[in-house]
């Protein structure tokens, strides 16, 4: 059997999905011993392989094709690509009309889909429904990106837990402490990053919680001596309405929106922050949070979801609905620096847990498991 993986969600400056389609799936086909097909979308960027049994293969749509892209992956791409293999897919993307020869097995991400539907557009609430329900009847084996992840699907999906096999996520090796004090400094003017500063880092949608870290960050300052910006890097996300969370902000000159930040400044900018601050509502995994431990940065997270679990011992958690135990979190951090150094040490040893090339060693013997019967 040969491997086929849909990648047509892999574009150009990715994050989330992108990320773990580059990361994980990307290097399991330079290991695989299988004919591996990749499936970009039109505009995607070309995979950079070394392997001869790696075939990249492009559909006719472009990302800013959403609608035509999802009726192709959902009717032609089956039909196309899928015959006598195992088709590796994101979450519940996966083709209709498949042949029985095809195996699919998912990487999960989450089930935010589930537990916050409200977040979603309803549209996309039914047709994700509706592919999971088609998902539970054709996958071979799953993969969860966590132990967190892996309980969802057994909880909500109802899946044997001897389907489910956990591969973990990690931050890639370029995210390391930039000790340059020029380097650091040029990133800092880049942005116009006047103070010491709070940074978070994610796409801004209803999960984040951005509206209560924006509000805690405004109680924070209200209380005095908190000489800090907070700084929120990520692309606008749906249903994140940014002058309904500044509305009433006291302290609105120190809160930056820099939406999308150059990959080649991302460490820079997690080494030069004094925080990072992640109290997000749902997270399947949080591939920020290993990304800021290996720049050497204290880490402050929620309490919940799969957040402990990736975080370790390196990160403060708190309740991420408590503005008051979010602030209290925030001071504790900033304030303390034993505690401070303390996370900064534990961090740089939790996130060594955490290896792309290991996950994809994993994901490799879980394909051949599927292909061997």
């Amino acid at each position: 059997m040969n491997v086929v993986i849909n990648a047509l969600a892999y574009k150009k400056n990715s994050s989330g999905i992108g990320v773990l389609i580059s990361e994980l799936l990307f290097r399991f086909s330079e290991r695989t011993q299988r004919d591996c097909r990749i499936v970009l979308s039109q505009d995607s960027p070309r995979v950079d392989s070394a392997s001869e049994k790696v075939t990249q293969t492009r559909s006719p749509y472009s990302h800013r094709q959403g609608i035509r892209r999802m009726l192709f992956q959902s009717f032609s791409f089956g039909k196309q690509y899928c015959k006598n293999s195992v088709l590796l897919t994101t979450d519940s993307k996966v083709p209709f009309f498949l042949p029985k020869s095809c195996r699919v097995v998912p990487v999960i991400t989450d089930l935010a889909l589930l537990r916050m539907p409200d977040v979603y557009q309803l549209s996309r609430v039914l047709i994700w429904r509706l592919q999971y329900r088609y998902l539970l009847k054709k996958s071979a084996r799953y993969v969860a990106i966590s132990e967190f992840t892996k309980q969802e699907m057994i909880e909500l999906l109802h899946i044997d837990e001897s389907l489910i096999d956990v591969v973990y996520c990690a931050a890639n090796a370029r995210y390391r402490r930039v000790e340059d004090p020029a380097k650091r400094a040029q990133v800092q003017e880049k942005y116009k990053l006047a103070k010491p500063y709070i940074l978070f880092v994610g796409n801004a949608n209803p999960r984040k919680n951005l509206a209560r870290l924006i509000r805690t960050f405004d109680l924070a300052k209200e209380q005095g001596d908190f000489p800090y910006q907070l700084i929120l890097a990520g692309e606008y996300g749906w249903k994140f309405d940014r002058e309904a969370a500044m509305a009433g902000i006291r302290h609105a000159e120190d809160i930056r929106f820099l939406d999308f930040v150059a990959d080649e400044d991302m460490p820079a900018l997690y080494s030069a922050a004094s925080l990072f601050a992640f109290p997000t509502l749902y997270e399947g995994f949080g591939i920020p949070i290993i990304e800021a431990q290996q720049c050497g940065v204290p880490v402050l997270a929620s309490n919940t979801s799969s957040l402990p679990e990736v975080g370790g011992e390196g990160a403060c958690y708190v309740d991420p609905l408590s503005a008051e135990d979010i602030s209290r979190g925030l001071r504790a951090v900033l304030c303390d620096h034993a505690l401070s150094e303390a996370l900064v040490i534990k961090g740089y040893e939790n996130a060594k847990r955490f290896d792309w090339n290991a996950s994809a060693e994993r994901l490799n013997t879980i394909v051949e498991k599927v292909i061997q019967g």
